[in-house]
């Protein structure tokens, strides 16, 4: 999360919401449950500082855990399939959250239409495969939901969602030469497959891209 960058949005959103309403479902007992609205599209200028939020969901990441965590674009492979997670999750979800730091605009991309957030997590699984290659089939056979979105071959049941010239590189345009690569380097050790290959917060303290603005 990062701090509200500019007030006038909440203002828009709600002009936008009376204008045209997301959907609503309209239970028996007389709850309306409302689509969140959560694109709020790209950064109108810097946010500054990063603010971590929820803490009163932390859990210790000693063990083994199963369950849904992570905001969807930030959610690491072992959550969607429902692997089980450990601190190791957190390190995936830091590395994705840079795009948003220096593109201003998110790594995974989703499809919006008429500003209603839509999320697959196959498509996630699509795109991750562009920039990682096939999961390995040791994740697969670990996860809980792997049947929902990969055959016994470890293909995805639909295959035109791996996108094509979809990389590193390609995604990433305000940085360039020897500090490009370095920075592909840095996130490359968080975002993989394995959780057990990722590097730790404390190995990635000592990344070479770290020091870039202290010398």
């Amino acid at each position: 999360m990062v701090k509200l960058e500019d007030p006038s949005i909440l203002e828009r959103d709600a002009e936008d919401e009376f204008k045209h309403p997301l959907p609503q479902e309209h239970c028996e007992d007389g709850r309306v449950i409302y689509l969140a609205r959560n694109d709020y599209g790209q950064f109108r200028r810097p946010v500054g500082v990063i603010r971590i939020t929820d803490l009163d969901l932390a859990v210790s990441g000693d063990i083994l855990r199963k369950s849904c965590i992570q905001a969807e674009l930030y959610r690491a492979p072992e959550v969607i399939l429902n692997v089980g997670y450990s601190y190791s999750a957190d390190v995936w979800s830091l590395g994705v959250m840079l795009w948003d730091l220096i593109e201003e605009s998110p790594l995974f991309k989703v499809d919006v239409l008429e500003r209603v957030y839509e999320y697959d997590d196959q498509q996630h699984l699509g795109m991750i495969t562009a920039l990682l290659g096939a999961p390995p089939q040791s994740l697969l056979k670990q996860g809980d939901r792997t049947s929902l979105f990969y055959n016994v071959e470890g293909c995805l049941h639909n295959p035109d969602l791996i996108p094509t010239s979809f990389n590193f590189e390609t995604t990433i345009s305000n940085v360039s030469g020897e500090e490009k690569e370095m920075f592909i380097n840095f996130v490359q050790k968080m975002i993989r497959w394995l959780p057990s290959e990722r590097s730790t917060a404390n190995e990635l303290l000592k990344d070479p891209w770290l020091e870039l603005d202290r010398h």
